[in-house]
């Protein structure tokens, strides 16, 4: 496996993007962020590296120059209602709701005219609770203030190893470390508020679910499963009216059963996964692409997706 990333990796640079874009039908593709930072972020750099400001807009710009961008109700239309895909466009999406996607992102998006689809998880809007993995990057942070060694590193991959069902365990290890996690949600607010997410609706964006509070679905029952989308996607259309329900796999769709997809299928109109690029264009799950994997341009990123893509046509045209 490691192998074969570093070989898609080389390969991904030595391709021409114009060709290799075209070597394949009309496609939409959906590049995603979490943030985009200037300064490092306490609650967001141990867990990934998001892009600054310059580096963003070095990706708007290389996704500009080769695709036409759309919204989501767009996607709806070649998704569900099989609307042919005239040329390659893409659709940009920001999950988890953080302040920084309207501080930061929006004015570049503006300027350059592109919409964009922001999911939220419905218990962390107005700062009212803190995701538990950015409770972990905090608690990473602190003890990264001390004097390196092997248990202080010991203990920093256990935190970040912490899974949601064991998150009880963050609020433990916060009292010891003297992190308190309220005053942090109050003194630095790293969600969107209400009005924040009504002001990037007014100006362009398009709302969706990412489920109340962020686990991962592969280890929840089905029963949660359900609750945590169909909840969100409820408290979505209540708060900003969207006229279609779209939602976003907190961390991702891998594991999910058909039987869930086929049980939120009368409520939601369109989901969204990270598996890359999705062979066929029909159906209710998107496959989007990690624009903050790490720390990749756009041309390199997109490049290797559109490898994968060719590769996985390429073996289901011998089956």
């Amino acid at each position: 496996m490691v192998l074969h990333h570093k070989i898609l990796n080389y390969l991904a640079k030595r391709q021409q993007p114009e060709k290799l874009y075209h070597s394949v039908a009309p496609v939409v593709i959906h590049p995603f962020y979490h943030a985009v930072c200037e300064e490092y972020t306490p609650h967001i750099h141990s867990l990934y590296k998001p892009k600054n400001s310059r580096e963003f807009e070095a990706d708007l710009d290389f996704l500009l120059r080769h695709f036409q961008p759309v919204d989501a109700h767009q996607v709806f239309e070649y998704q569900v209602k099989c609307r042919p895909v005239e040329q390659n466009s893409f659709h940009l999406s920001f999950d988890d709701g953080l302040r920084e996607v309207y501080e930061v992102a929006l004015p570049l998006l503006q300027q350059k005219g592109i919409p964009a689809t922001l999911f939220i998880n419905t218990a962390f809007v107005d700062n009212k609770e803190l995701f538990f993995r950015h409770k972990a990057a905090l608690l990473v942070d602190r003890w990264r203030q001390k004097p390196p060694s092997p248990a202080t590193q010991k203990e920093i991959d256990r935190l970040l190893s912490v899974p949601y069902s064991e998150r009880d365990q963050l609020d433990e290890a916060a009292a010891l470390l003297e992190v308190d996690f309220q005053d942090y949600l109050k003194k630095n607010k790293p969600y969107l508020t209400t009005e924040e997410i009504k002001a990037l609706q007014q100006k362009g964006f398009t709302i969706g679910a990412h489920s109340i509070d962020h686990p991962r679905y592969a280890q929840l029952e089905k029963t949660e499963q359900i609750r945590q989308t169909l909840d969100s996607c409820a408290y979505v259309k209540k708060t900003f009216n969207e006229p279609k329900t779209f939602f976003s796999f907190p961390f991702s769709e891998d594991d999910v059963p058909d039987s869930f997809m086929k049980a939120i299928r009368p409520q939601v109109d369109l989901s969204f996964g990270i598996r890359g690029m999705k062979i066929g264009q029909e159906g209710r799950l998107v496959g989007r692409i990690d624009m903050e994997k790490k720390g990749k341009d756009a041309q390199d990123t997109i490049n290797q997706a559109f490898l994968k893509y060719k590769i996985l046509q390429i073996l289901l045209s011998y089956t």
